[in-house]
């Protein structure tokens, strides 16, 4: 199966992400760009704490929105490093995490995890 690899495209301060955590790096094994998203939010588990009005909370990481996150086939060169096309569907790298530049909590302040 191919890798995917989950590129963040919403700007730091988009309030789409709604608290979540920004992931670079991320990389799936999936049959699909499609099925690689839904394995993203069922697999790496997301850090938003609470609720702050009436909305129904998500346990989702933002993966299957395309305005937070592009998927891009991984090349075969990079593959190859990653163990290639060969192998389970799951998450093969979760990168690194970065946090927001806006909370729907504190607005703008970047200490609301510490």
């Amino acid at each position: 199966m191919p890798l995917w690899r989950f590129i963040p495209v919403a700007d730091p301060r988009d309030s789409r992400w709604q608290d979540r955590q920004i992931r670079d790096g991320l990389v799936v094994r999936a049959p699909s760009s499609t099925m690689a998203r839904v394995i993203a939010d069922r697999e790496v588990p997301s850090a938003v704490h609470g609720s702050v009005g009436n909305e129904t909370r998500s346990f989702r990481g933002g993966f299957a929105d395309a305005n937070l996150y592009w998927v891009q086939r991984v090349s075969p060169d990079e593959s190859k490093q990653l163990g290639g096309d060969a192998g389970v569907d799951g998450v093969v790298q979760e990168g690194s995490t970065r946090e927001t530049a806006l909370s729907v909590y504190y607005g703008e302040a970047g200490a609301r995890r510490r």
